[in-house]
């Protein structure tokens, strides 16, 4: 027969086996709390590298992803736009609409890129999109396109006359920079270039050279104010007059506050070229140049026109009604048909009579 004896604990031993329970449960809790203090601090970080209006990474949240798809696959194209005249925006409709502007073309903008883009807004209505992938010149115009388009519809404002349009510069990697912060010095030079010509469109870093672009501001004489009405005097005016979109929205409210209010009708139309699958951007631009000469040249001269878009002209009708302006829209049509040729695209109209605020 065999016996087994089992040491005891003393009541030492079972303070130990306490105090070594309750440090485990002290150190548990410890590195509980510093899991989420970290936790805290990733998410802090994180918010400090989005844009709290749309969501979108932020100025100190893209460089670094550019940054490591470049070091990943040195090629990419870099995308940097911003709305023309956004501070009309503002200044007519009020911050408060500003910022929806800006959400709703931060929502634009991603929607039109790839899934794989990397988009950001840098500040104001400044953005950015960086599609790490090779893509020749042709599929990154393309891209250009599909993105200013999809951002003008979503941004169209029914009952306002709210346009807005955007200039884009596009760098392209490696042949433009490998870096965030080279790319982005590019493509700023290629849409200052584009701002300088007149806005509205896009343009390549590497084809500055191309364009003829110079940063020499233009500079006249000083002349007499006799000498200056003299030489103005000497351009005479025929047909419509035609000024960019800036100026045509002036237009359009000093006779919204003054003419429709002496009660005299003034038409505004649209005349829109339907997009066709596969047309491409040489043979909309010739058909957009037959569409705006056959509107100015078949208007009076107290009319006015000017370019709303890629595929629209805006024309405005002085002391016109809804009947006579068919007819001025049925003779319009007839010239561009005839000025097109072949390429010939068909042509929507809408018509609006403009009307006092408040009528």
């Amino acid at each position: 027969m065999r016996s087994v004896f089992r040491a005891g604990t003393t009541g030492s031993e079972n303070k130990r086996l306490i105090e070594l329970e309750k440090m485990k449960r002290d150190l548990e809790h410890q590195l509980q709390e510093m899991a989420r203090t970290v936790e805290r601090q990733q998410e802090m970080i994180a918010m400090a590298k989005r844009d709290p209006l749309t969501g979108l990474r932020n100025r100190q949240g893209i460089p670094e992803l550019v940054d490591a798809a470049l070091r990943a696959d040195q090629e990419g194209i870099f995308f940097i736009m911003d709305m023309d005249n956004f501070k009309c925006v503002n200044d007519t409709y009020g911050h408060m609409e500003g910022d929806h502007v800006l959400t709703k073309f931060a929502r634009a903008l991603k929607g039109a890129v790839d899934a794989n883009d990397i988009v950001a807004r840098l500040g104001g209505d400044e953005f950015v999109v960086f599609s790490p992938e090779h893509c020749d010149k042709y599929e990154v115009r393309a891209k250009a396109q599909r993105i200013v388009r999809q951002i003008e519809r979503r941004l169209a404002t029914p009952g306002k006359l709210m346009r807005v349009t955007i200039s884009m510069g596009i760098a392209c990697a490696p042949l433009d920079g490998v870096t965030y912060e080279a790319l982005y010095a590019n493509a700023d030079k290629a849409l200052y270039s584009v701002k300088k010509a007149g806005k509205n469109g896009y343009r390549f870093y590497a084809d500055l050279d191309e364009s003829g672009c110079s940063d020499v501001a233009e500079d006249r004489p000083r002349r007499t104010l006799e000498e200056i009405t003299s030489r103005l005097r000497e351009k005479k005016m025929e047909g419509s007059f035609e000024v960019d979109y800036t100026n045509f929205e002036k237009i359009y409210r000093f006779m919204e506050r003054n003419l429709a209010r002496e009660h005299r009708e003034v038409q505004c139309v649209l005349f829109t070229l339907e997009e066709y699958i596969g047309a491409d951007d040489l043979l909309i631009q010739g058909q957009l140049e037959h569409l705006q000469h056959a509107v100015a040249s078949s208007l009076r001269k107290g009319d006015v026109t000017t370019k709303y878009s890629p595929t629209q002209v805006l024309a405005l009708l002085m002391d016109v009604n809804r009947e006579n302006t068919h007819s001025v829209v049925k003779r319009i049509l007839s010239r561009y048909r005839a000025e097109a040729g072949r390429d010939v695209m068909h042509v929507l109209c809408d018509i609006r009579q403009l009307m006092a605020d408040g009528e």
